[in-house]
């Protein structure tokens, strides 16, 4: 049996003064974040995976696009169709969601992931984007050994 070793990188900050994670808006003043991470000595063959927590996302029926080097590699999935009672009880959780990343797209160094806005049913011109919020953005992936 070979061992495996894995590794993971932080992809928001955290905060030295109070050890609070980033919380990061995507939405009507946000349309795109993007970030540079890496991921020193990536074993290229192998699946890795996004792990994150959000908030939000209550009013569209579409599902976020998640990019990694410009390449889609999955989706965040909206809770739609929920009464307002249920909306305003859900804005104020976080929630784990998680996709992996083929072998192919992660780079050994050098990255960059993009989440996009999504529009809802009902926008105006003062409110285009379902706005909702992510933070613990952590990349888990295999190193050669």
């Amino acid at each position: 049996m070979v061992a495996e070793v894995s590794d993971f990188i932080e992809i928001t900050d955290t905060d030295p003064n109070t050890n609070k994670q980033e919380e990061i808006t995507i939405g009507d003043d946000r349309l795109v974040w993007e970030r540079r991470f890496n991921t020193p000595s990536r074993k290229s063959n192998r699946t890795a995976f996004l792990i994150f927590n959000i908030r939000g996302l209550t009013d569209t029926e579409s599902e976020v696009k998640v990019k990694i080097n410009n390449e889609t590699i999955g989706t965040i999935t909206p809770y739609p169709g929920l009464s307002e009672a249920s909306k305003q009880q859900i804005k104020k959780h976080w929630y784990t969601q998680m996709i992996g990343i083929p072998g192919k797209v992660l780079k050994d160094g050098e990255n960059e992931i993009q989440i996009e806005a999504v529009g809802f049913p009902g926008a105006n011109n003062s409110n285009k984007f379902d706005d909702f919020v992510i933070k613990n953005v952590i990349c888990f992936f295999h190193q050669n050994a």
